[in-house]
């Protein structure tokens, strides 16, 4: 054999390998591309938990609704948007409750682009509230609605929705918020000009927060008290029901203990109905009385609202520092015992599984921020942060943002927006531990609210027959998602009840339309020759609305 014949030879096994090698490698690939989607596949099976048919229909029931009214109130494209986020929003929180450490960084990396996406329309709301009238309060409500209804459609299969599910949503939002921090703090340690600064932000930033919250020096007097008087409460029911106080108690007092306790935490269950409400009232007092000018309510015009000496009594009791600083203390005691029983009960299991668990939330913001941060950080640079809290913080808060390099601002933003999807899941957590959400069929009550919330909007602007039917269509969906939570109860996913379920939601859709076409008949011919805006008969369409959700309560539930 010549030595060309076997050069050749030579090239053309070595050929022949390299095609063999890449072949090999492209179907290594493929298979490992094939076994992902599997995975995924399944894995968005078991996150959607096989709903049933009454799921179903809940859920287009109640994106429809929110599409068709909130268009009216806001508009099509920012009703889409809150629509989009709130099922944004629902996908994290059940990537951020998993128990798997994989699923949990997967999900810390999906919380910071969500949130991006939740924050928007929100900003939009808190935008319209800001610099509108009352209508622009109704309409930032509206927003808030949309995005919380379209969460609840989204979590409305979810069998962790009433065993902490969103709760664990919410603490996952905040460990991915704390690797955004930590992103943020290992970029500025090198910057002499955000060291300068720091200590007299952080100074005058506690001297601030002091201002408001003990001192109760200012307008925000009344809502900063019903805020601390609510998480006190919050915090002490829920620490007494976590700590084994029992265990500290001889046997034979241990059931009258367990009593007081029970009361107690009864107790705390109004106080925090009561502080809620008076939160609610101190906001919405402006719009409702004449002789309130201020949003929220301050301590003068409470005295002046309020008959004394109840007025008198209200406004010492807010503005009381001795008062302010006993609750800031509990607070914090309650919260570092609740953490020191959690560290306890941590100790006692897997700490590397419970770790991998903390960290992985951690780890997936802080990528994901990497990249974020240095994409947003011309955005971030153009938007002058400074000068915006320029008369609304202290200056030499002022100066430290100014000291900040465009990423860190770029991180500050997605830090913020971290914390507006937290405060979401921490809406809805806090609306079930007050008890305002019911123990079963928790997503269909919440899209039930959010879909009346918009009803009380139609009404504001005029729009009563609308009003009416939206209000019967959110006790329609209550009658459907609670029949579907039954359901998955009692007979379980896997039954063959597609035919009940079917019958049901026709039947609910029915006598809701029937009271609601009913009602909107009997408003036509009270108010046939009539002009609306005539207050006495304005009263009669809100009446005819209430006349309606009790009608439309006692067909579906009686």
């Amino acid at each position: 054999m010549s030595s060309d014949s076997a050069a050749g030879s030579v090239g053309d096994s070595a050929f022949g390998s390299r095609s063999e090698s890449d072949r090999s490698w492209r179907a290594v690939a493929l298979e490992t591309a094939k076994e992902t989607l599997g995975v995924l596949e399944r894995a968005c099976w078991r996150a959607l938990a096989r709903p049933t048919a009454s799921d179903v229909a809940m859920v287009v029931a109640t994106l429809s609704i929110g599409v068709v009214v909130g268009s009216q109130l806001v508009g099509t494209e920012l009703a889409a948007l809150a629509i989009v986020a709130g099922l944004g929003a629902a996908t994290g929180a059940r990537l951020l409750a998993s128990d798997r450490p994989i699923v949990r960084g997967f999900g810390g990396a999906v919380a910071v682009p969500v949130a991006i996406l939740v924050a928007s329309p929100l900003l939009v709301a808190g935008a319209l509230v800001l610099t509108s009238s009352e209508v622009g309060l109704f309409a930032g409500l509206s927003v808030w609605a949309l995005v919380v209804a379209a969460l609840a459609a989204g979590l409305v299969s979810w069998d962790r929705l009433g065993d902490g599910g969103v709760r664990r949503g919410a603490t996952g939002t905040t460990l991915a918020a704390v690797g955004v921090v930590g992103v943020l703090v290992l970029r500025l340690v090198p910057e002499s000009g955000v060291r300068e600064h720091a200590g007299t932000a952080a100074t005058d930033l506690l001297g601030a927060a002091g201002t408001v919250v003990v001192a109760a020096d200012g307008s925000w007097a009344v809502l900063t008290f019903a805020g601390l008087l609510f998480a006190t409460a919050v915090a002490t029911r829920l620490t007494l029901g976590y700590l084994p106080l029992e265990r500290l108690v001889p046997p034979d007092g241990r059931r009258t203990f367990v009593d007081a306790v029970a009361r107690t935490r009864w107790s705390c269950s109004m106080v925090t109905r009561i502080a809620l409400a008076g939160g609610l009232a101190a906001v919405a007092a402006a719009p409702a009385l004449e002789s309130v000018d201020s949003v929220p309510i301050t301590p003068a015009e409470l005295r002046g609202t309020v008959p004394a000496p109840a007025g008198d009594a209200l406004a010492t009791l807010v503005t009381a520092p001795g008062l302010r600083v006993a609750l800031v203390v509990l607070f914090g005691t309650l919260v570092s015992l609740a953490a020191l029983e959690w560290c306890r009960r941590a100790l006692g299991r897997s700490v590397a599984r419970i770790l991998a668990r903390l960290l992985a939330p951690i780890a997936g913001g802080a990528l994901v921020a990497l990249v974020l941060a240095r994409a947003l950080s011309e955005t971030a640079l153009e938007a002058d942060l400074a000068g915006l809290l320029e008369g609304t913080a202290p200056p030499s808060v002022v100066d430290l943002i100014g000291a900040f390099p465009p990423f860190a601002l770029a991180a500050v933003l997605l830090v913020a927006v971290l914390g507006v999807l937290s405060a979401l899941f921490w809406t809805v957590t806090i609306l079930r531990v007050v008890r305002i959400l019911p123990p079963r069929a928790i997503g269909a009550a919440l899209a039930a609210g959010s879909i009346f919330l918009l009803a009380v909007g139609l009404a504001v602007v005029g729009q009563v027959e609308t009003a009416v039917v939206t209000a019967a269509g959110s006790f329609v969906l209550w009658d459907i998602g609670e029949y579907a939570d039954g359901v998955r109860r009692e007979l379980g996913r896997e039954a063959a009840t597609l035919r009940a379920e079917l019958v049901h939601v026709g039947g609910s859709l029915l006598t809701g339309a029937f009271v609601a076409g009913s009602v909107v008949a009997l408003y036509r011919w009270i108010t046939a020759d009539v002009p609306v805006t005539d207050p006495a008969y304005a009263a009669i369409a809100v009446g005819s609305g209430l006349l309606a959700l009790v009608l439309v309560t006692w067909a579906l539930r009686g």
